[in-house]
């Protein structure tokens, strides 16, 4: 069925997207996908804030992909905050890296893509350095858990083994059954479910937050890999209350990540 257009009822006062990358990938093209591209979808779209990991970093060169981010933040302060990819197939070079990274002003947290990493678990030896770093630090660690990856049994451990560390399930889990992610976080206060991907299926939104814990939903796009207007219209248009929508649209982020309001 489709709906008649309706006006929006309520605009959040700011918008932060917690789940975006720049540059190319790897096996197909993505348009307008360097720093000028992400950074006119933000202004296109109202998006004051995202938080970004580099395509390179993920799947071909840590340190290239980790300096495009440097190099993105550094010239957007402010709008452009960065992840420090932590990839197990450079595990001799990972507790360096992270802290080269996290020294540099606008470095917020932690991006690991497990499906692209090949056979390392997410709670294997290679990535001890940095689930103890975000131990340490109470670093967000955006893991991509769509299409492969580890399982939710993992990602309690994790949770359990370090309670500091802030986990965030990229896509909020949607290859894993709804009521499993909702138990997850419900018992596990520092799991968090990023939306981004989610989005893409009209009620979703609403059905999640109608189980999980409200204030720790947030909202990501997945640009430039996914439509950024996609992801943010159907948040905008979710039948959710002003604060609901206020929460995942900028407020959750805003405590995860210290952020100014």
């Amino acid at each position: 069925m489709i709906r008649p257009a309706v006006n929006l009822p309520h605009h959040p006062a700011r918008i932060v997207d917690i789940h975006t990358h720049l540059g190319p990938f790897r096996n197909f093209h993505i348009p307008r996908n360097d720093e000028s591209g992400v950074v006119a979808a933000m202004d296109a779209l109202g998006i004051d804030v995202i938080v970004t990991s580099a395509h390179a970093a993920i799947s071909a060169d840590l340190r290239y992909g980790n300096d495009l981010v440097a190099d993105a933040v550094r010239r957007n302060p402010g709008r452009i905050l960065g992840y420090c990819v932590a990839n197990p197939n450079y595990a001799r070079e990972m507790e360096a890296e992270l802290t080269r990274c996290l020294a540099l002003t606008g470095f917020v947290g932690v991006k690991v893509h497990p499906e692209l990493h090949g056979d390392h678990a997410l709670d294997a030896a290679e990535y001890r350095p940095m689930w103890e770093l975000a131990q340490e630090r109470s670093l967000p660690v955006l893991a991509h858990t769509f299409f492969g990856g580890d399982g939710l049994e993992v990602f309690a451990r994790l949770a359990d083994a370090y309670p500091r560390a802030q986990i965030l399930l990229g896509h909020a889990g949607q290859d894993f059954p709804a009521a499993r992610v909702v138990e997850l976080v419900r018992s596990h206060t520092n799991v968090w479910l990023d939306l981004s991907g989610l989005l893409s299926t009209e009620g979703a939104i609403e059905a999640l937050v109608a189980e999980a814990p409200l204030d720790r939903i947030l909202f990501g796009s997945d640009l430039p890999f996914m439509s950024g207007a996609l992801q943010l219209g159907t948040l905008l248009y979710a039948q959710l209350t002003p604060e609901e929508l206020d929460m995942i649209a900028y407020r959750n982020a805003e405590t995860l990540l210290g952020l100014d309001a």
